[in-house]
């Protein structure tokens, strides 16, 4: 029976994601279905709680991962975001 429930916790670790945004004081959690698996489960999603087009150059490193991640991980897409429409087409959910 244990071992039932650590294959189950472990293989929704590998299969769940969430993103939080924030509106007002009150915070919300949205969960996906990951496209690839990894042990990661809280992503960062830069436009969650911004509704400005973002510019590539304006970036930070830290943003630029964020992206990448969340790309790959909730969208499925493998980028090195080098262009506008590759950030662009990050943000289509």
């Amino acid at each position: 029976m244990a071992l039932l429930l650590i294959t189950t916790l472990l293989t929704a670790a590998l299969k769940i994601g969430y993103y939080e945004s924030f509106y007002g004081d009150s915070s919300n959690y949205h969960f996906f279905i990951k496209k690839a698996p990894t042990l990661q489960l809280k992503f960062r999603h830069i436009f969650a709680n911004d509704g400005d087009h973002k510019e590539i150059v304006w970036l930070r490193p830290d943003e630029r991962e964020a992206v990448i991640n969340y790309c790959r991980y909730r969208i499925g897409i493998d980028t090195k975001l080098e262009t506008q429409a590759d950030l662009d087409a990050c943000v289509a959910l």
